[in-house]
């Protein structure tokens, strides 16, 4: 997920993005930054939690 697509979603309030797509840097950076829980690389039952996992109950 890029910086600038992040932006939008946190100009938006959506508080959690999921994709199947690795995050840049700069995304990572604004995600955290914006308080956006960012989940990447969704295959299956499988998932990665980059920034505020304390959203995500599994």
């Amino acid at each position: 997920m890029p910086a600038d697509v992040l932006i939008k979603i946190a100009r938006v309030g959506i508080p959690i993005i999921a994709s199947n797509a690795a995050p840049t840097l700069s995304g990572y950076t604004v995600a955290d930054e914006a308080n956006i829980t960012m989940v990447g690389f969704i295959r299956g039952d499988k998932f990665n939690v980059y920034t505020h996992p304390e959203r995500i109950i599994v």
